[in-house]
Formats: structure tokens, C-alpha cells, sequence
């Protein structure tokens, strides 16, 4: 039993030689606080051995043997499970024991409410154990703006975990409480709190195991909650890819199909084609999960082709909604008081007539779907249905189509799905908050006079493809009739593809708007993300940040968006969002409103808005929008600019700006934050003019420190550029030091106005590395056949923050290189939520040759941290992490034993 050991420690394996490499200094448990880690074993003062070799019979055999260096700011939580299986740990279950995390740091823990073992493998071999530990304490120095985060993990077949996190200042006041959650969503914080010491406490409430990763982020930190990959959904067989070098005019379907071996080929813009496979294939198997990695697997080869400038995957979308249950609210509107639309009505008479809004979202209620017209009564007055013969407004494709006409037609309607909460009717929703009528009958629209225009391109509950999305988005940029295009949706990474339609549509002069996110997290959300996107996050009826509601990247101003769990403007009900509904029962579709939450929702209050101020002004595009947004002209600030951005959207001041008709010419940064690390000293950033056509000088550079450089290309005297780089001189910091700045860039306009865009810099260069640990590590060497079978595992701890690894009688072979904590004893490294490395970078393991001599000096990095999907060059499917010897496989063969001496 792996949980069994007394003074003497056993470690054994299949032909197993136990070789002894290193003692470890004692760690006692501090007492008197309680709480976890009470039912662990009784601890005394242990050594550790720390690795342990594979024997081998063959002359033959040789060492494989290096270094893992471990992430800068990466810290360990003294008691997980791995830990307390061994007695060797340290308490830290009240405030005076809590371990200290850096700013910007992050720590790996676990926490179990309950005691016992994990299910059995399908194999019947394993046993793991997980004991009880029930709260963690750490303290870091945080001021006003840095944020904390808590993300967690656990295994399927236990009870479900309620992790709560509690944040004490320095008078020991709480100022943030979770509260006892089973909801496997982020739990986000952003420091309003004098600057001091602040403690954190990490628990569970009730059920059993879990991992989780504990972040404390700087204020101008870029995104930081990337401790799980990435895995969006998306269409086996099929890829959406642009050509370089091609005549697209010349190039038929079937023959760009024949050319990418390919059974069908359509195109969606220029040069951007999606493709499907053939049946045949391999990936036609009714397993999805391998049709999913053959479809990978044929993406990067089309991608590594001369001829393709880009490949993805036909990735899935989904509508930015969160469903708040049954609580249908039918009448209350403080949205429209929030924002001050009443006011703002009686300066936008027209109320954003002849201003064309697309919804590109599932389609728009009707009481016969199956034919034009018939729309919900509360929209039937604004609709126009936009159709032409190259293109039509339903863009969703046969695999998730319910309509009477699987695939791309000209009716927009939605067909329903059945369901008493149907997602299927989401469009509906968000159109009625942007046109719903003046008529009496129900809601009214923010632009309750602009012409509603249906795009539908999410079908089954809300789902819809990257393929479909890149078409719609191409069509709706080239429609004389579209102003303002409302994406209530996202959910994949970066794809270039996608950003290339938007730009197109953006140069066109359309405003693309779209929801930020329902995460809780600080990770950029596409579409949102992209520079020429208006990201919008959520608020509640008293404009705070929704708990749902992403920060960070994807949010450029914030409206909004409900929060059901609260009901900030005390009117006694949940803060939803109500707007036009339908229900379809038997076929039967009956229109009606409901009360919705989500980013979803908050979108189409700023497309609303810029459809009244372009009513009132026509000549007004997307880049003077963004001009007047960097401006301060169209928000109220009401928070730091992580959570809101440039604030919560105004419609007085936004039409005051618009009836002014004072646009300014002003210049963003993206990204608009900087970072650098160690791994990372120089960084590209893009110079977005606003509006496009607005001449900028540069009148000065002013870096603020020494040590941040600017590239050659920033001149005073000569036009702003359109990239610049930034470099950091390491050199002039100094080790083990972190240091922040602000790069200014003073620009003159056209007036003769001089302005300055202000960029902040962070650099965390490394931390002391002998305080650096990201616990116990297993270093593996494994198969490199599909089974990623363990072949050889030895046990290396931190020493002066890193970890040495050394394998003997190693026969010669081909295998990976692995290593990772096993924080909750489950028996698997490297799952989400754990540290892990893979030779030579975490996420794009290649195999290593063993050969007669040996391999040594071999080193790798580990860290609770996974790549981005842009950085995998796609999502990592079918990936559990690695297994861990169980105690049969150990227990059956002969084994040497060894006694530490205490």
C-alpha cells in the first residue's frame, strides 16, 4: 500500500532496483490550528528516497539523466495528498502557518473534505488513496487592482467538491467570500482593499478531492488563468484553411478538394476554404474521441504544405448565455435606467432608424418557422430578411441544422428544438434587446427603430461552426444594409482565419461587437479579443462585474448582462435581463420573454447604442466608435480597467459624443498591457489609428527606465508605425528582481493636438530559486505507442529550485520524457490543475532515443501553467495525463528494502 510507511520507507517496481540518492531534511507539522489534515498519518521526521530505477537485464542497458527547471513565482501547497500519504508535510491550516506567495505567483494544492480511496482502475490493479485536509492558508502582498484566482479540479467518481475562498486584509476584515460552491467555474477576485498583507484561505465545505491552482496577479498582469488546456470543441473531417499563391477565381471547388485530398471543398471568403473529408477515412470511426486526433493529425499536415498559409479545425461556437433557471422575470427593464436610455431617447429622435443591426445567432423567432415572416410581435415591425444570390442569412450548416432545410438557405427563422429551455432561442433574445419595439405589447429595444436583420449561424443548443461563422461574417461586412454585426458568441483561441473576416468587415466600416465571456477568467475569448472587436462584459442591476463575467483581454467596456445569484438594485428579484422569448411545445410555437444572464446579453446594449448614434450621425463608422470609446466619451468609469474595461456604456454621453461630432484621432496599443519574463525579453505591439485615416507624428518616446528599449522604428518626427517592438535589458535589473514601468508615446494629430498613449510594462524575471517548488515530482519515461504505457519512473524533489533526475539500466529505446506532481494521490501526473513537464516543451512532447551510450544533460521546464491553444497550434484532445506504477504492479515483484535513519 503506497499510504504504509512507518520509519522505513518502501518504494517498489515491476524488476525494480531501489537505489537511494538523496536525503531530505525533516519537515514537522506545526500544531494547535485544527482543520486539515488532522486525519492524516501521524508524522515524524522522515528522510525521502528520491528516485528510484528501472532494472534491466541486458548488458546493455544505460542512464538517461537532467534537469527540470521549475517556472519562476511557482509555489506548492505543504500538505497535499502525495504528502500526507508519506507523513511528510508541513501544516498549513490556519493564518499564522500560511505560506507566502509571490506577486505574480501561483501555487498548486489540494484539499479533501473526506477520506478514502479512489475507484479502481478498469484494470482492477490500482488502489489510490486520498486523505482529508480541509483548509490551506497563504498570505501575499496585494494592493488595489491585483487579482486573485482559484480554479479547481477533481475527479470523476467522487463526491463532488464545494471549494469556498475566503481574503482577510491586514486588520484581519474579510473582504471577499466565495461562498460554498459546486460550480466547477473560476472563482475571480480583484482587490479593492488597501495595499498591505492579505491572507488567503482555501477550503472545503464539503465532498471529497480536488486539485486546485491558486493565483495572485499583479494589476497589469496579462492573462494568467491558463492552468488547464484548452480543449474547444469542433467537427471531426473537417478543416477550414487559406491558400497562398492561388487564383481562388481559377480554382474550382472540386479542384481545390482534389488538391488538399479533400472530398469536398466550399469557399467562405477569398482564398479561405472549408474542406470535409471522406467518409473512408480513418476518421469516419464511430469513435469520436479518435476521430477527433486523426482530424488533428490532418490539419497540421495540410498546414505544413507550401501553399497553405493557415489550417484549423472546423472549431464550434457557442452562444455566450448562462441559464439562471426558472425565475422568468417579464417586466422589469433596469437596464434601460442603468445606461440612462430614457434620457438618451430624447436626444436620439430617430431611435436608430435606418441603422442595420445583424444578430449572427440562432435565428429569429417565428410562429411558422418554415416560412418568412411571422416574427415575434415585439420585432415584426424592424425586421428585414437579407438575401442575395451568392449568399443567404441562414448560414448553419448540416451537421447541427433542425430546420426543415438542413444546411445554408434563405429563411433565418428558428426552428425550436423542444426543449422548455431552449438555447434555440437565444437570437431572439438579443435581438429583442437591441430592436424590441415601442408597441406596448412587452420589452423595448435600446435602438427600439433600427432595422433588425437575422444572420443565423448557431444551430443545436446554440452550437455553431468556425466555417459557418467566417462566411456569415464575410457576407454580412459586404451588405450595404448592415451597420453593426452582434456576435453573442465565442469560444475558441485565436484563429487567424476568423480575424482576417473580421478585419475585412471592420475596414468595411461595420462595428463588430461581441460577448466577452461567461468564464470567469482572465483568458482572452474570441471573437472578443480581437482588435477591432468591441468586447463586452457583464454587470449586475447596481453595475458590479457579474460573477460569470470574464475580465482581463476581452473586455473593452462593460453593460449590462444580469447576474442571477443577486439582486444588486434591490427591487426584490434576481438581476436578469428580459427580452423576447418564444416557446415551441409540441410543435407549437408561441412567442413570449424571458429572463436571461450572460455577456450574451450585454453585447447588444452597445450595439443598440451605436445604432442610435448613428442615426443621429450617419456618417459615424467603427473606427470613429473606437476613437470616442478610447476617448472616455461613450463610458462611465465604474471600476478598475481589468474587470471594466473603459467603463459601463453611457447613452447620454455616447450621444452627446455623437451629436457633438467632435471625433478625436487617439491611438491604442495591442496588447495594451506588457509582460515579459524570463523566458521572454522582447514583445511586438500594434499601433491601432483611430479613426484609420487619422495622421499621428510622434513628438517624444518616454520608456520611463533604462532598461525597456524601443525598436528603431518609433522616431520622433516621423509618423507613428504600425508595430513597434519592445525590448527589456535584462542586464540592467539585475537577478531575481521584478520591476514595472509605463512606455509613453507622445503623438501629434492633425489639429496640432499632442496626446499620449501610455502602455504599462511588467517584468517578473525570476524569483529566488531556492524558493521556487512545484512539489514532489514523478519523472517518467514512457511508451511511445498509443497505450503512453509507464516504462520506467523515478522520484525527484525540489533542491535550490530545480529537480535532478537520473534513470539506470535504462534499455536503449524510443520513449517520452515526462514529469509532473500527483497532488491528490490519484495516480496520474500532468491532469489539469497539476505541475507537469514534457520534453522538450509542456504540450509538444517528442520522443527521445536511448542508445548505447546513454543520454544525460537532457533539460525541460514544469509548471502549473498550460500552453495556449496558438502556442499547441490547436486544441490537445484525449489527453488524461500519465499513469503512475499502482501498488499491485509494485507489490508483485521482488523489491529491495532500505531504512532511513530519522
Amino acid at each position: 500500500m503506497l499510504n504504509e510507511f512507518g520509519p522505513v520507507q518502501f518504494l517498489m517496481a515491476f524488476h525494480y532496483q531501489l537505489r537511494l540518492v538523496s536525503v531530505l531534511s525533516c519537515l514537522f507539522i506545526l500544531g494547535g490550528c485544527g482543520g486539515g489534515g488532522s486525519d492524516a498519518p501521524e508524522t515524524g521526521c522522515l528522510g525521502e528516497i528520491s528516485t528510484f530505477s528501472k532494472g534491466a537485464s541486458s548488458a546493455e542497458s544505460v542512464s538517461v539523466s537532467g534537469v527540470i527547471e521549475i517556472e519562476s513565482q511557482t509555489r506548492i501547497d505543504s500538505d497535499t495528498a502525495d504528502d500526507l500519504r508519506i507523513s511528510q508535510f508541513t501544516s498549513n491550516n490556519c493564518d499564522d502557518e500560511a505560506q507566502s506567495l509571490p506577486v505574480t505567483g501561483i501555487a498548486g494544492g489540494y484539499l479533501s473534505s473526506t477520506e478514502g480511496s479512489y475507484p479502481v482502475r478498469s484494470d482492477g490493479s490500482a488502489r489510490f488513496d486520498f486523505y482529508a485536509d480541509k483548509q490551506d492558508y497563504f498570505n501575499a502582498e496585494l494592493s488595489s487592482g491585483d487579482r486573485v484566482s482559484l480554479q479547481v479540479f477533481n475527479d470523476a467518481g467522487v463526491d463532488a467538491p464545494r471549494p469556498r475562498l475566503q481574503i482577510f486584509d491586514g486588520s484581519n476584515r474579510e473582504v471577499f467570500d466565495s461562498g460554498s460552491s459546486a460550480s466547477s467555474q473560476p472563482i475571480l477576485h480583484v482587490i479593492e482593499s488597501e495595499a498591505g498583507n492579505h491572507i488567503l484561505r482555501v477550503s472545503s465545505e464539503s465532498g471529497g478531492p480536488f486539485r486546485y491552482v491558486l493565483i495572485v496577479a499583479d494589476r497589469n498582469a496579462e492573462s494568467m488563468m491558463n492552468s488547464a488546456y484548452q480543449d474547444p470543441d469542433f467537427i471531426p473531417g473537417e478543416a477550414v484553411i487559406t491558400v497562398r499563391g492561388m487564383d481562388s477565381k481559377s480554382s474550382s471547388a472540386k479542384a481545390m478538394a482534389s488538391f488538399l485530398s479533400a472530398e469536398s471543398a466550399r469557399e467562405l471568403r477569398p482564398g479561405v476554404w472549408h474542406l470535409r473529408r471522406g467518409k473512408s477515412r480513418k476518421m469516419a470511426t464511430t469513435d469520436r474521441a479518435l476521430a477527433k486526433a486523426e482530424t488533428l493529425a490532418w490539419v497540421r499536415r495540410v498546414n505544413s504544405q507550401p501553399s497553405v498559409a493557415a489550417a484549423s479545425p472546423n472549431y464550434i461556437y457557442h452562444s455566450q448565455t448562462t441559464d439562471p433557471g426558472k425565475n422568468l422575470l417579464y417586466e422589469r427593464q433596469w437596464n434601460s435606467d442603468l445606461i440612462s436610455l430614457p434620457i438618451a431617447w430624447q436626444a436620439a429622435p430617430n431611435a436608430g432608424a435606418n441603422v442595420g443591426v445583424a444578430v449572427l445567432d440562432t435565428g429569429l423567432f417565428s410562429s411558422t418557422p418554415n416560412s418568412l415572416g411571422n416574427w415575434h410581435p415585439d420585432l415584426q415591425e424592424n425586421v428585414q430578411v437579407v438575401s442575395t444570390n451568392s449568399s443567404t442569412p441562414d448560414f448553419v450548416g448540416m451537421e447541427n441544422d433542425l430546420d426543415n432545410q438542413p444546411g445554408r438557405d434563405s429563411n433565418p427563422a428558428d426552428p425550436g428544438d423542444g426543449q422548455p429551455r431552449s438555447s434555440n432561442f437565444h437570437g431572439t433574445h438579443v435581438a429583442g434587446i437591441i430592436a424590441a419595439a415601442d408597441n406596448t405589447l412587452g420589452v423595448v429595444g435600446v435602438a427600439h427603430q433600427s432595422t433588425l436583420i437575422p444572420v443565423r449561424v448557431l444551430g443545436e443548443a446554440g452550437t455553431g461552426t468556425l466555417a459557418d461563422l467566417i462566411a456569415a461574417i464575410e457576407w454580412a461586412g459586404s451588405q450595404d444594409e448592415i451597420d453593426v454585426i452582434n456576435l453573442s458568441l465565442g469560444g475558441v483561441g485565436p484563429d487567424r482565419q476568423l480575424q482576417d473576416a473580421i478585419d475585412a468587415a471592420h475596414n468595411a466600416g461595420k462595428l463588430l461587437v461581441a460577448a466577452a465571456g461567461n468564464q470567469g477568467t482572465d483568458e482572452p475569448v474570441y471573437p472578443a479579443a480581437f482588435a477591432n472587436v468591441v468586447g463586452v462584459g457583464a454587470v449586475d442591476g447596481a453595475g458590479n462585474r457579474a460573477s460569470y463575467s470574464n475580465i482581463g483581454p476581452s473586455v473593452n467596456l462593460v453593460a449590462p448582462g444580469g447576474d442571477a445569484s443577486r439582486d444588486a438594485n434591490l427591487d426584490t428579484r434576481a438581476d436578469l435581463i428580459i427580452s423576447t422569448w418564444g416557446t415551441d411545445d409540441n410543435a407549437v410555437f408561441e412567442p413570449g420573454y424571458a429572463g436571461l444572464q450572460g455577456t450574451s446579453m450585454a453585447a447588444p446594449h452597445v450595439s443598440g447604442v451605436y445604432a442610435l448614434m448613428k442615426a443621429e450621425r450617419p456618417q459615424l463608422d467603427s473606427g470613429q466608435f473606437f476613437a470616442l470609446l478610447l476617448d472616455g466619451q461613450l463610458t462611465e468609469v465604474v471600476g478598475n480597467t481589468t474587470e471594466y474595461g473603459s467603463g459601463l456604456i453611457n447613452a447620454v454621453k455616447a450621444m452627446g459624443a455623437a451629436l457633438e461630432g467632435n471625433i478625436p484621432s487617439i491611438l491604442g496599443a495591442s496588447p495594451s498591457v506588457l509582460t515579459f519574463d524570463s523566458n521572454s525579453s522582447e514583445r511586438q505591439i500594434l499601433l491601432n489609428r483611430y479613426p484609420s485615416q487619422a495622421e499621428m507624428t510622434v513628438t517624444g518616446i518616454n520608456t520611463g527606465e533604462q532598461w525597456l528599449e524601443v525598436g528603431a522604428g518609433l522616431v520622433v518626427g516621423e509618423p507613428v508605425p504600425e508595430t513597434i517592438s519592445v525590448r527589456v535589458n535584462a542586464e540592467l535589473i539585475g537577478e531575481n528582481e521584478s520591476a514595472t514601468t509605463n512606455l509613453e508615446v507622445r503623438y501629434e494629430v492633425e489639429s496640432g493636438e499632442e496626446k499620449a498613449l501610455s502602455v504599462p510594462v511588467n517584468v517578473r524575471l525570476v524569483d529566488q530559486t531556492d524558493a521556487r517548488d512545484a512539489g514532489r515530482h514523478y519523472v517518467l519515461l514512457v511508451s511511445t505507442d498509443s497505450d503512453r504505457a509507464t516504462e520506467y519512473q523515478v522520484v525527484a524533489s525540489a533542491i535550490g529550485g530545480q529537480y535532478n533526475f537520473a534513470f539506470e539500466n535504462v534499455e536503449p529505446g524510443t520513449y517520452f520524457l515526462v514529469a509532473g506532481t500527483d497532488m491528490d494521490n490519484n495516480g496520474f501526473i500532468c491532469e489539469n490543475g497539476e505541475a507537469c513537464a514534457e520534453y522538450p516543451v509542456n504540450g509538444l512532447p517528442q520522443a527521445i532515443e536511448v542508445g548505447g551510450s546513454g543520454l544525460d544533460s537532457l533539460r525541460l521546464s514544469t509548471s502549473f501553467r498550460r500552453p495556449t491553444i496558438s502556442a499547441l497550434g490547436g486544441p490537445r484532445v484525449n489527453f488524461d495525463g500519465y499513469r503512475l506504477f499502482s501498488n499491485a504492479e509494485l507489490e508483485e515483484h521482488p523489491i529491495r528494502r532500505m531504512e532511513i535513519n530519522r
